[in-house]
């Protein structure tokens, strides 16, 4: 069966723009935390920050989770402030940063350093 043009390159985009830990209705009450984009491409030398939201009481809340990078080996690729999350490329690769809020961890970003 093929889905028109425009359903899928919605689709694409809803992957591409949202990273979710939980129930992202947050209608239920669910923990969640939605973190976009979901996937980043920066240069070497290049920065980007992501944008967080956090499911409670039925809502979500932008905040401002710590943010890490994934393992040791992805500080290699990339430098994270863990404040702000701007994540800043130091060499070709792949990387991933997690944020965490209020003991929720999970919501992550990919990171393609080119």
């Amino acid at each position: 069966m093929r889905r028109p043009l425009a359903a899928s390159a919605l689709s694409t985009l809803a992957l591409y723009f949202r990273c979710v830990v939980g129930d992202v209705s947050c209608a239920s009450g669910g923990v969640a935390i939605v973190v976009s984009p979901s996937t980043v491409v920066v240069a070497v030398g290049g920065s980007f920050t992501p944008q967080a939201s956090w499911c409670r009481g039925g809502r979500f809340d932008v905040v401002s989770p710590q943010w890490s990078p994934g393992s040791a080996a992805d500080a290699d690729i990339i430098s994270v402030d863990r404040q702000t999350g701007r994540i800043t490329g130091k060499r070709a690769g792949r990387a991933t940063v997690i944020a965490t809020y209020e003991g929720a961890e999970g919501a992550r970003v990919s990171v393609t350093v080119e």
